[in-house]
């Protein structure tokens, strides 16, 4: 064959053999420069936390049954390392906030203080309360003089190892949080948050919700009684179970008229037709 022709015929064989190797060089560059990834700068990681923080939903999913992560460490108001496990070890109610909040959370813990004497339970030894902060920004003094605001408020002898204020690092609250189906979000200086707290019993399952910034005191005596499991005051227990229903949607107790009515309406007609057999026995004798 003619040089010329053999150099036509192998010439279109040639570059693609050159186009495959560069595309193969640059397939080997990707996959190296991807195996070695710089790290993300400081201010781009934290731009990516603020687009996943503005996403962020604020709702609330309940998780009854669920348990919380007790292995979680956080910080108590007098500066020592705690782990929920130490704090939860009975029926206790769980109060997420955030210290510097000026409205809802401060009508919340106040609205607690005011019932906590209300309650037929002994704090400390029959129930206990942990509030924590969700701003991981907030110092224990400021933990600590919340504590001692709101034991004040209280206005009656409470024990102050009853009631635990902490904070803690972001990534812990969120675990925490979480695991409770609570979701929040910062907006500007403030927190976006749902106005709740729970009640879990002594292996931290969450027993029950409660909403709104007013607490019933029927409405945690029953749930510290749930979550007691029939340790605490069995019969009256009993009496208020048989008088009070759950109402899932109004996530509170309402007096249960049917039950009740019904229940004294036998109990009259039983005791009027005993009247009148044990009144005939008489006559005939």
């Amino acid at each position: 064959m003619h040089p010329l022709k053999e150099d036509l015929l192998f010439r279109p064989f040639l570059v693609l053999f050159l186009l495959a190797t560069l595309n193969l060089s640059a397939f080997g560059s990707d996959m190296s420069h991807g195996d070695h990834q710089m790290p993300i700068a400081g201010h781009d990681h934290e731009k990516m936390l603020a687009m996943a923080e503005a996403d962020a939903k604020v709702e609330l999913i309940e998780q009854l049954g669920k348990p919380l992560p007790l292995e979680l460490e956080f910080t108590n108001s007098e500066g020592q390392p705690v782990k929920l496990a130490q704090l939860i070890d009975r029926p206790t109610l769980v109060v997420p906030v955030y210290y510097e909040c000026r409205n809802v959370c401060n009508f919340m813990l106040g609205g607690l203080a005011k019932v906590l004497p209300e309650l037929k339970l002994d704090a400390g030894d029959d129930y206990n309360i942990v509030t924590f902060s969700i701003d991981p920004t907030e110092s224990t003094e400021l933990a600590a003089h919340t504590k001692k605001t709101f034991l004040t408020a209280i206005q009656a002898p409470f024990p102050s190892t009853a009631w635990h204020f902490l904070t803690g690092e972001q990534e812990k609250i969120r675990k925490l949080t979480d695991s409770a189906g609570y979701y929040y979000k910062k907006e500007g200086v403030d927190f976006l948050h749902p106005i709740v707290a729970f009640v879990v019993n002594e292996r931290g399952e969450i027993v029950r919700y409660l909403t709104g910034q007013r607490f019933v005191p029927l409405d945690l005596s029953m749930a510290l009684l749930e979550a007691s499991e029939d340790r605490i005051g069995t019969p009256i227990r009993k009496a208020l179970e048989f008088c009070f229903s759950y109402d899932p949607e109004g996530r509170k107790y309402v007096f249960n008229l049917l039950r009740v009515s019904g229940s004294v309406i036998l109990l009259t007609l039983g005791s009027f037709l005993t009247y009148l057999i044990l009144s005939g026995r008489k006559k005939k004798a």
